[in-house]
């Protein structure tokens, strides 16, 4: 492929596919990472374009008739990018819900430290399970898996064929109910020992007035709270290598829902 001999019309899709790629890059986790070097990044985006264009090169495109409409399809190109690296970072939103309603049960609620792909304040659970489902991410190859569904996403989805229809906003919300009930399966092994632990120190509370349950009652959730974690983390790896394998059913299923 000639980059430097294009037709118009063939530099109009170029141009479709450059931007579609970049809103994805730049969104998508672990990728689009304010600490991943932006130089590596710019590289990456026009690599991977380079490298699809060719695949879709002879796919019909629409033809813009005018500034106006031309800034339409990139900006369905962008967003078409955007909804797909959104769906994927709802992967790591599960592990930072799950980590910050149990780090709040056990009395870390106010203790963050920063995450360093979103630069916001997390919990300190919620940053350990994180890194763990990079890591996970990583070893399952799901980086490959979203890489192929936008290549997908081309051949689903044309811009003057892009919308948001009533079946695009019940699948979203869809992954969001999904989001909520894998966080909830995360936590709840932790959150019942320390719910557990909060009714017996009640119980003491009541019946042994003279004792301060608040000194004896913070180390042990503590302490127990961080057994759990570690006597969790094989069920925690189970429940999240199943919920990532589930990426690319829920990116496809999305993608036909705006593919009009």
């Amino acid at each position: 492929m000639d980059l430097f001999n294009l037709s118009y019309g063939d530099f109009e899709h170029f141009i479709f596919v450059l931007v579609r790629v970049a809103s994805f890059i730049v969104f998508v986790p672990i990728l689009g990472s304010q600490q991943f070097p932006a130089r590596v990044k710019i590289g990456f985006i026009l690599l991977l374009t380079i490298s699809v264009f060719p695949l879709v090169r002879e796919m019909p495109m629409p033809e813009s008739r005018g500034l106006l409409e031309f800034t339409v399809y990139l900006f369905s190109e962008a967003t078409v990018g955007l909804v797909l690296a959104f769906a994927t970072r709802l992967i790591f939103a599960v592990v930072q819900i799950a980590g910050t309603v149990v780090d709040f049960q056990m009395g870390f609620g106010i203790v963050n430290v920063i995450d360093p792909q979103t630069q916001s304040q997390v919990s300190i659970l919620a940053q350990f399970q994180n890194i763990f489902t990079i890591l996970l991410y990583l070893a399952l190859n799901a980086h490959h898996l979203t890489i192929y569904s936008l290549v997908e996403s081309f051949h689903l989805i044309n811009p003057h064929q892009f919308g948001f229809s009533a079946g695009t906003m019940a699948f979203i919300m869809k992954l969001f109910a999904n989001t909520f009930v894998v966080a909830v399966k995360i936590a709840a092994p932790i959150m019942a020992i320390l719910f557990f632990i909060s009714i017996g120190l009640g119980l003491v509370a009541r019946t042994v007035p003279q004792m301060n349950v608040f000194i004896v009652g913070f180390p042990l959730q503590i302490g127990v709270g961080l057994l759990m974690v570690g006597l969790t983390m094989s069920f925690f790896a189970m429940v999240m290598t199943q919920h990532i394998s589930q990426l690319p059913h829920w990116l496809m299923g999305l993608m036909h829902t705006m593919g009009g």
